[in-house]
């Protein structure tokens, strides 16, 4: 019965709209630092960039301004009609596809700059990911990547706060496994480009404050995203509510008029294809 979502995808198509309010936010701290960095290897003008894991289509469509040949992908297809609702309202020319590394539906060395925004530390296998990318980066092409450090940023860690103080009950682990896992650095990124055969030119810490509110981000924890979404969608409803009122207390401490605002930090790597 479709009336009766057996397939999930009244909840995933929530997931987008409430992603997109939510840690799509957070995530676009990094856009600009991104795009300047691989322009500044590629040289401005139009190139032919992959936006890997477009989530809801800031990226691409930021890149798509500076005139690229924008192609973005993500593995969801509710993430696929955000991104290109995001570039109707921008007014911008994206390609949008249905698909994911490591098994990108693209040829070898077809773009001239290829993202991954927080991509690979959400992968199943980071080596193949990384390796998958950079097969398709033309010579002399870039790719940059984000991902988030090992250590919990303050929205992420009050949650978990809030949420032992209530009495949560535990959610299986998705840590990898220690042969496909890597250390959640700036080291750990550039390690994993130069196993894929790049050369890294550029890693560091990108810095920003994310500005967000409290219910935007308790909405995209109450519709299941990332951890902190999984670990609240398995509570009773009493648990919940317990861990929300102990956990909006928490962020309070960030409060700046009716906005919350969190210092975020996380690894960048630039790495080409020489």
């Amino acid at each position: 019965m479709r009336g009766a979502d057996m397939d999930g995808s009244g909840d995933r198509r929530k997931m987008a709209t409430a992603y997109r309010r939510s840690f799509a936010t957070l995530c676009a701290g990094t856009i600009e630092t991104m795009l300047d960095m691989a322009f500044r290897r590629v040289g401005e003008g139009p190139a032919r960039h992959l936006d890997v894991g477009c989530g809801t289509g800031e990226l691409a469509v930021a890149s798509a301004r500076r005139g690229s040949d924008v192609v973005a992908v993500d593995p969801d297809r509710y993430m696929v009609a955000a991104t290109q609702e995001s570039a109707r309202e921008a007014g911008q020319k994206v390609k949008v596809r249905q698909a994911a590394a490591p098994v990108l539906p693209f040829a070898d060395r077809g773009f001239d700059v290829v993202t991954a925004n927080f991509v690979v530390n959400h992968a199943a296998d980071p080596r193949t990911t990384v390796q998958d990318l950079a097969r398709v980066t033309a010579d002399g092409g870039c790719v940059a990547m984000t991902i988030w450090p090992a250590e919990a940023g303050p929205h992420l860690a009050a949650y978990g706060e809030a949420a032992s103080a209530a009495g949560a009950v535990a959610v299986p682990s998705t840590k990898l496994a220690s042969a496909l896992d890597f250390p959640r650095s700036v080291e750990g990124l550039a390690m994993l480009a130069e196993q894929a055969g790049l050369h890294v030119t550029h890693g560091d810490e990108v810095h920003w404050a994310w500005n967000t509110t409290a219910d935007d981000l308790m909405g995209g924890i109450a519709a299941g995203i990332a951890t902190p979404g999984r670990i609240h969608r398995a509570q009773t409803q009493p648990v919940r509510d317990d861990i929300e009122r102990r956990v909006r207390r928490r962020w309070a401490t960030h409060a700046v008029g009716d906005r919350l605002v969190f210092p975020v930090s996380a690894p960048i790597v630039c790495a080409s294809r020489e």
